[in-house]
């Protein structure tokens, strides 16, 4: 603005000064002295943006150039091409702006997810009027242009991902894209979540910063999910080899065990060795028990003569000399059994792995033991005692080929047996009133008791002798017999036949 001062006097103006002085005055309200401003733009931001950025647009707009101020300045903003950008086209306003004064505007600028990559362009267009010296007159209006520009990068990277395992699942915050090794493409720059799936496996989660315009790698390695296996043995405290690894003694617990099959080893001493194999499901636990079973071992056995019969533990065997193979280890009684000799008995502990031998050398049965053993209702041996239903069809052979001399033996004994009967019945004869024939033959005299004859034949020689039709004495020790009764008062024998 114009000062002008004026000095006091007493002097009329005349005319022609009047005039100069109106001259001055409309040459200072004209636009050309008026005031002028100047725009200044400035961003507030760096000029690389990435989609999903932001920043802020700043426009200066001062007054320096006149002498009056400015008046309804407008500042708008458009941006180019405006896809993908918020607040692309906004204006602002101020009705005043000062004589040597400014005023700043500011635009903010917002990019979506998906704004395009590329430049962009600002224009800035400020709008303003201008006023004379005495704020009479408006001039205008007047425009100023300025203009800016930045760049959407490209805000995309890469993830190259390796497992071990290999085909393991891939799930990119959330949202599966493929199975290992793979490269995921077009990922937005910045954190991500990166989650890791494989079945028998723990998951792992994990994030990455991908970079634009570069290839971030993650290499992971997934645990294996584990399992626990209780073993328990009978008897207790065997050794155990999983895997080929010793891990302890039964009653045993082992955690963190791979899922899937493993092998098993058990070991006692005086029992077989076990091996063997279990599952192992993930999460789980598994049971596994075992009744150890003791060694085997083998009886060698053999005899003078052979052809023994052979019973082990009561059961039949066959016959000497054989090779009994596979028993369990433990004390046993061994008897063998042979016609003519004398059963022998021995005691055999059986070790596993190990052949027992038992040879020995059988006696034979004296004539006296062989009777004896007979008259007992044995035969020349005493098989009976062991035979059975199981070893009688096995023994069968044997008890033919003694056939002959025990019925030799027996006929002797129905001989002896036969004469000492004969013998017993010769003496009661002769006690009871028996006679010997002349002829050595022996005569039972009959006895006739009343009307009754009653006939005794011996060696076909019959006698009758009719004592009478009634008793009056007792035919055996001669004593008077009563008229009734049936047995003597005197000898107390019985009368066969007593009449009425």
């Amino acid at each position: 603005m114009l000062v002008i001062q004026c000095s006091k006097t007493t002097l009329p103006l005349n005319v022609g000064r009047t005039a100069l002085i109106l001259l001055i005055l409309l040459f200072m309200s004209s636009p050309a002295h008026a005031g002028t401003p100047v725009v200044v733009t400035q961003i507030g931001f760096t000029p690389a943006l990435y989609p999903g950025g932001s920043a802020t647009l700043s426009v200066l707009v001062s007054e320096v150039g006149g002498n009056d101020w400015v008046k309804d300045v407008t500042v708008s903003v458009q941006v180019s091409p405006s896809s993908g950008v918020a607040g692309g086209s906004v204006s602002q306003g101020i009705s005043r702006i000062g004589t040597s004064s400014s005023k700043s505007f500011y635009f903010p600028i917002e990019l979506s997810d998906t704004a395009t990559p590329g430049t962009r362009t600002i224009a800035v267009t400020v709008k303003y009027y201008e006023m004379d010296l005495f704020n009479i007159n408006t001039f205008g209006p007047y425009y100023i242009h300025d203009q800016q520009f930045f760049t959407i990068n490209n805000p995309y990277g890469q993830i190259a991902v390796s497992t071990t395992p290999p085909d393991v699942d891939i799930y990119l915050d959330g949202k599966y894209v493929g199975r290992s090794p793979m490269t995921i493409s077009s990922v937005m720059k910045g954190k991500h979540t990166v989650l890791l799936k494989k079945d028998g496996y723990n998951d792992l989660s994990t994030s990455v910063d991908v970079t634009a315009d570069s290839q971030s790698s993650l290499s992971k390695e997934l645990s294996q999910k584990t399992g626990s296996v209780s073993i328990s043995t009978d008897p207790r405290s065997a050794s155990i080899s999983i895997d080929g690894r010793y891990t302890g003694v039964s009653p045993l617990t082992l955690d963190a065990l791979i899922p899937g099959s493993h092998t098993i080893a058990l070991s006692m001493n005086g029992y077989r060795d076990v091996s063997d194999s279990f599952y192992i499901n993930a999460g789980t636990s598994t049971t596994y028990s075992m009744v150890l079973v003791k060694k085997n071992g083998n009886i060698d056995i053999d005899s003078a003569p052979s052809g023994a019969s052979v019973y082990l533990a009561g059961t039949y065997k066959g016959v000497t000399p054989m090779y009994i193979e596979n028993i369990p280890p433990e004390t046993y009684n061994i008897r063998l059994i042979k016609e003519g000799y004398k059963d022998l008995d021995r005691t055999v502990t059986v070790k596993d792995g190990a052949t027992a031998s038992v040879s020995v050398s059988m006696d034979r049965l004296s004539l006296s033991e062989k009777v004896t053993a007979t008259v007992s209702g044995g035969s020349a041996s005493s098989s009976s005692i062991y035979s059975s239903s199981s070893s009688s069809t096995n023994a069968s052979s044997g008890i033919s080929s003694q056939l002959p001399g025990i019925m030799i033996v027996a006929l002797i004994i129905l001989i002896f047996i036969k004469f000492l009967s004969r013998s017993a019945k010769n003496m009661k004869t002769k006690d009871d009133g028996t006679k010997a024939h002349a002829d050595g033959q022996t005569v039972i005299q009959n006895i006739h008791y009343g009307d009754r004859i009653e006939t005794h034949i011996k060696d076909s020689v019959v006698q009758r002798s009719n004592i009478g039709s009634r008793i009056t004495s007792c035919p055996y020790c001669g004593s008077t017999m009563p008229s009734e009764g049936n047995f003597c008062m005197a000898c107390g024998k019985r009368i066969k036949y007593m009449p009425k």
